[in-house]
């Protein structure tokens, strides 16, 4: 159990937690959950000890191993992603080299230190299955969706995605007790958050994960922790779960509190009206104290956090087909995404772009922004369409010297100090922060920044490139509100199931060479990609199993040798390997029982060792009914 006792934590005046004290088991999987700036990647810090609280203690089993993953990961650039992975079990890798070095620098008066040098070794390999790490590692990051292009290439060359997903990959495969998960899916596209949410559903310890996607955190966690008001509270369910009992606590704490307020009232009026009064002096005095009492029992209501609350103004319509994208073909030098793309985005389309990273999600909105130019055919933009575009790289474009307000005011329509201070005020700045400077934000700030922007001088088309990325969960219900209700035409990529399901009436799915209108819902969609990763997952089964060659041989000649040394026992033979068949049979259903329920977490690394104990039964069932036969014609010759 990790328990923390009393801490308090503040910067500057800002006081996080005070006095907080909360336990988590190793086995929960709790999601961490808060307005942006309530402490949440703070207290991750404090646990995986990046970070110390100010006042109180946290106190953890000595032998917990905890793995955290942050939000801003340092990699070695000049190291592959395979490298990276592995870096952990680097002292196991190259076991045979490892081994011959030890045994060739020993000398007499060496003997026992290399013999338990050896020792470690062994016992090291045995515990982390190393013969199978490699392959472990290249199925984790085929999981994350890394090429297996960029695998042997430097990080440095490599997006901040497949950085973060390589950091992440490494964290998987090393399999500690307690994972510390900071937004997890920021740079996930669906086929890889599904493979993640199975990863972790089958890991046999506990989670503290903060994520701004309510639907993963409905799937993974069973706990939920918020930090509200410098406190935090938890509560035994997952986010739909907290979302419900915390609502009903509220509704009882408010309706306790009217019927206290209302005794209140009525007992000061009595009090008022008859302290003066020799007759009434003993009721009076009996009613003062009753009113203690009763202010006592007034519960704490907590005070209502910020949130953005904004709805878009009514933009003059466009013509009927604002986007027409006719016969592109487009791509980056040698690279073609898109050959021959036509397709029609009509006024009033809510449009989501899903699919796997690099399909050419962005560049589709890139290309409808004309930020990037077909090599052949045309987007035309349609009558009276004002598009409006946001996307990371315009993080990078903000002035680095303006401040938070002069941002707003420049792009905005109105530019009266009421109507830019409401804006601001609506994307979570408020007071003094709008004179921070752009140079001072942080990532998050500054994506609420240009979302402002944007909706201080809104078109009737927009594009829109992960727009949820650095919001909280109270955020993007607002934000996703807001688009529902716009009149104009949106056309944006997301992975965060909850804010698509709530804004698209059109699902566009981008694969490799097809772009197509999808039928069905969104629901539809992640069935669709399950099924795919289902078809995936067994191509890794059958290149995992080559991994295991030698020590499936290994197996194998163990077996055949038992069975020399009982040939001359042939009945009983028999006997054994119909009762082998039976059981072998058994397992290979229960085997894969396990991973078609992520609930049945059994082991460490379950996800490779389970289908490696399947691909291993497999391989002894024929071995012993190809036995069965041959022990059968023996007998059966024998008999003759």
């Amino acid at each position: 159990m990790i328990t923390i006792d009393s801490i308090s934590k503040q910067y500057g005046s800002t006081v996080l937690m005070e006095k907080v004290s909360v336990s988590f088991h190793t086995d929960q999987r709790t999601g961490l959950v808060g307005v942006n700036g309530s402490g949440k990647t703070t207290l991750l810090k404090m646990l995986g000890g990046d970070e110390s609280p100010d006042s109180g203690k946290i106190q953890k089993p000595s032998d917990l191993s905890i793995g955290y993953l942050p939000q801003e990961v340092e990699v070695m650039d000049n190291m592959t992603p395979l490298e990276i992975v592995l870096e952990p079990f680097s002292h196991i890798m190259n076991f045979e080299q490892h081994i011959e070095s030890i045994s060739s620098s020993m000398n007499e008066s060496g003997v026992d230190n290399a013999l338990k040098k050896i020792e470690k070794l062994y016992s090291a390999m045995e515990f982390h299955d190393g013969y199978s790490l490699e392959a472990r590692a290249k199925m984790i990051l085929n999981g994350l969706g890394v090429p297996e292009e960029n695998w042997a290439q430097p990080v440095q060359y490599l997006s901040g995605g497949y950085r973060m997903r390589t950091v992440l990959g490494r964290l998987l495969l090393t399999a500690p007790d307690f994972l510390l998960l900071d937004e997890p899916t920021n740079h996930l596209d669906m086929d890889s958050l599904v493979w993640l949410e199975k990863f972790l559903n089958r890991h046999k310890g506990g989670m503290l994960i903060v994520s701004h996607d309510r639907d993963f955190l409905n799937r993974i966690t069973n706990y939920t922790a918020e930090i509200s008001n410098s406190m935090i509270t938890l509560y035994k369910g997952n986010y739909d779960y907290y979302v419900n009992a915390k609502r009903e606590a509220e509704d009882a704490a408010l309706s306790r509190t009217r019927n206290l307020e209302t005794k209140i009232a009525q007992n000061e009026r009595f009090v008022e009206r008859f302290k003066a009064k020799a007759t009434k002096a003993t009721q009076a005095q009996s009613r003062m104290k009753l009113l203690e009492k009763l202010k006592d029992e007034l519960p704490m209501i907590a005070e209502k956090e910020k949130s953005i609350d904004f709805s878009f103004p009514d933009p003059k319509p466009s013509g009927a087909t604002p986007l027409n994208f006719t016969d592109i073909t487009a791509g980056y030098g040698d690279k073609t995404v898109f050959s021959k793309l036509s397709l029609l985005i009509n006024r009033g389309d809510k449009v989501a772009i899903v699919g796997p990273n690099g399909a050419g999600k962005s560049t589709m909105l890139k290309l409808a922004a004309q930020l990037l130019n077909p090599v052949s055919g045309q987007v035309v933009i349609g009558h009276n369409a004002t598009i409006r575009y946001f996307g990371q790289h315009q993080l990078e474009q903000l002035n680095p010297e303006a401040t938070v307000y002069d941002t707003v005011r420049d792009q905005s329509v109105n530019t009266e100090k009421t109507f830019v201070r409401n804006i601001l005020g609506a994307f979570l700045f408020s007071g003094d922060t709008v004179e921070k400077r752009v140079k001072v934000l942080s990532g998050g700030e500054k994506a609420r920044l240009v979302l402002a922007s944007i909706l201080s001088n809104p078109g009737n088309v927009l594009l829109l490139d992960e727009p949820t990325n650095h919001l909280d969960i109270k955020s993007i219900e607002m934000l996703s509100e807001a688009m529902a209700s716009f009149s104009g035409t949106i056309l944006f990529v997301s992975h965060d199931e909850y804010f698509i399901s709530q804004v698209a009436n059109r699902i566009i799915s981008v694969r490799p060479g097809c772009v197509r209108d999808f039928p069905g819902t969104l629901a539809d969609y992640r069935v669709y990609v399950e099924t795919l990763f289902a078809g995936e997952n067994d191509s890794d089964k059958k290149e995992s199993s080559v991994s295991q060659t030698a020590s499936d041989q290994q197996a194998g000649k163990g077996q055949r040798i038992k069975d020399r040394e009982l040939r001359k026992k042939l009945t009983r033979i028999i006997d054994k390997l119909e009762r082998d068949i039976a059981a072998g049979e058994a397992n290979i259903e229960k085997f894969t029982a396990v991973l078609n329920e992520p609930a049945n977490a059994l082991n460490h690394a379950l996800l490779h060792k389970t289908t490696t104990e399947i691909e291993t039964a497999e391989e002894m069932l024929l071995e012993w009914m190809v036995e069965l036969e041959e022990k059968q014609a023996e007998l059966k010759n024998t008999d003759a």
